[in-house]
């Protein structure tokens, strides 16, 4: 046998005892290579090992570095990587059909067979190399998982039930893997403590990606092996209560749970993509919803007092744009808030209903039953509502639907993705509605973004020449002094090295009023309304950025990213 030969030369290259070759022969396991079995019983060292092979084919040491080993994806893919584990071997090279792979022992010829059945290699050229950079090389290119764990928090993640809900023992046996309910736990825990909005699970050639959107940036926080990318979008999949086998169409589900004691939705999303399925999970606490006021949204005193103004008349539409992302259900929630009064009936259409809001009738579209935006609105015009909210206005039927409820009596909140305000006007006309019905209904149309605010522990002042201020309007002669922030470069630990923490929402209102209203109905332009507008008294969505870099809340380069002057 193969490893009796190996003994022998063993014993008589002096590495090796009589007495020790015949108890490895009885103690060595089934599958175990003998390099291993002399480890595994302190018998041989590394150190013996290398001596050994040095002696008899120094030909056969492995010389290269741990770093830049480039092996192509398919081939890493091939053999089984509970393989390389198990028989300690792994490939280091791959060039024209020839497999390069570092080995206990090169001299397992049934282990190098195997490898040539797994790649279908036109050969396999075996090296020596110590256990240790042979594991070394293997947690380089398939990470641990307990790795990855250990950099995430443990902790305990409940899911609320539903009626409509699977059994919790269903959901903890359909992934069995004890490590994968830590780890799609412990992601959801990490994203939601560093307050971010997104979580993306994302498998690419040679990993999984996992990035978190803070603060509006979307960053890598995780690189995960790639053998976990089924397991843990399959637990993500069960805890949303989607269809696991299902993997060539895209879906979308929710998951509620509680980490410590704090509700918490995901709106989770899954697409195919040429490496696997991406997952996406938009994170939102109720509780954020529920307590924030209008104070608290970033508008300027004069604005606030426009948009209070507008949702306490009693008829009219006012609408909230900006793109995904933008705060407009945030801004709708806090004046549902607002008017949430038990004289007032207040009925919501929403796709999906972000946030239960107790003494508010709230309606989930779901437009695969017939249950659309337009049906909903039909059936509330039935139930004596005071103020409707439409999610989203996004074909012509409920925009016309929307409009007649604000003519006959109605006050109606919903949003639109548009740029800015004035461009909203004529986004409803071009999905044909009547100028003189869009003029009018609106009351009032708000544009917003938001920003992050500059982290106030790090920021730092920093000087900017005069005409610079002048020419992005920040002042108006060089007579004027204005103290001017950045953010620090190396930032600090209270923002996580980013100099910026939290948002805040900047604001464009423009208040349709006579002169405004006469110039829809005549069927102005964008351009015509912005200009009309701005002459009322209108601030852009840049100009709002500015006054909030002169009160320092944030950097002249933050206003850019986000805005167009």
């Amino acid at each position: 046998m193969e490893h009796e030969k190996i003994l022998n030369l063993l014993t008589k290259a002096g590495f090796l005892k009589e007495s020790d070759a015949k108890k490895v022969l009885q103690e060595k396991k089934d599958d175990e290579d003998i390099f291993q079995t002399l480890l595994r019983l302190n018998i041989l060292t590394e150190k013996d090992i290398m001596s050994f092979f040095q002696n008899i084919m120094p030909q056969k040491i492995w010389k290269g570095e741990v770093v830049n080993l480039d092996i192509p994806s398919h081939i890493l893919n091939a053999i089984p990587q509970e393989f390389m584990r198990k028989f300690k071997v792994v490939p280091v090279r791959y060039d024209k059909g020839k497999l390069h792979v570092l080995m206990l022992n090169p001299l397992n010829q049934s282990l190098i067979n195997e490898l040539r059945f797994y790649t279908k290699a036109s050969s396999i050229i075996p090296y020596v190399a110590p256990l240790s950079t042979i594991e070394r090389i293997l947690d380089r290119q398939f990470p641990k998982l307990g790795d990855v764990l250990s950099q995430i928090e443990d902790t305990e993640v409940e899911i609320e039930k539903e009626e409509e809900d699977i059994p919790i023992e269903e959901l903890m046996h359909a992934t069995e893997e004890a490590p994968i309910v830590k780890l799609a736990n412990g992601l959801i825990y990490e994203a939601v403590s560093m307050g971010a909005s997104d979580i993306h699970i994302e498998p690419f050639e040679k990993k999984v990606l996992v990035r978190y959107r803070v603060d509006g940036v979307l960053r890598v926080y995780h690189q995960l092996p790639l053998n976990i990318k089924d397991s843990l979008v399959a637990r993500y999949k069960i805890m949303s209560n989607l269809d696991i086998a299902e993997k060539r169409k895209p879906q979308d589900g929710r998951i509620r749970i509680k980490i410590e004691n704090k509700k918490i939705d995901l709106r989770v999303s899954t697409v195919p993509t040429v490496y696997g399925e991406k997952v996406v999970m938009r994170i939102q606490e109720a509780e954020k919803y529920l307590n924030v006021k209008l104070e608290d949204l970033g508008f300027e005193t004069d604005d606030l007092e426009k948009f209070r103004t507008a949702i306490w008349k009693p008829w009219g539409m006012i609408l909230v744009t900006g793109p995904t992302g933008s705060g407009k259900t945030t801004t709708l929630y806090s004046a549902l808030m607002e008017r949430n009064q038990p004289d007032v009936n207040i009925m919501t259409a929403e796709d999906p209903v972000e946030v239960a809001i107790p003494g508010i009738n709230q309606v989930q579209v779901n437009e695969r039953i017939g249950l659309t935006f337009s049906n909903v609105l039909r059936a509330f015009l039935r139930q004596d509502p005071d103020i409707i909210l439409v999610g989203e206005i996004r074909d012509l039927e409920t925009a016309d639907i929307a409009i007649r409820a604000s003519l006959t009596g109605h006050l109606v909140f919903s949003t639109l993705h548009t740029n800015d305000a004035p461009t909203t006007v004529t986004r409803l006309v071009d999905m044909g509605i009547e100028p003189f019905l869009v003029g009018s209904s609106l009351i009032l149309i708000v544009a917003q973004r938001l920003i992050r605010k500059l982290c106030p522990n790090c920021k730092q002042p920093y000087e900017v020449p005069k005409e610079a201020l002048i020419r992005l309007g920040l002042i108006r002669s060089p007579e004027e002094e204005i103290v001017i922030y950045r953010a620090s470069e190396k930032g600090c630990s209270t923002c996580n090295l980013t100099g910026y923490k939290g948002r805040t929402a900047v604001h464009e209102i423009l208040e349709v009023d006579d002169d405004i209203r006469k110039l829809i109905i005549k069927g102005g332009t964008a351009d015509d309304i912005r200009d009309l507008a701005i002459k009322k008294g209108m601030r852009t969505l840049y100009q709002s950025g500015l006054i909030k870099v002169k009160k320092g809340i944030t950097s002249v380069e933050e206003v850019n990213r986000v805005l167009m002057q």
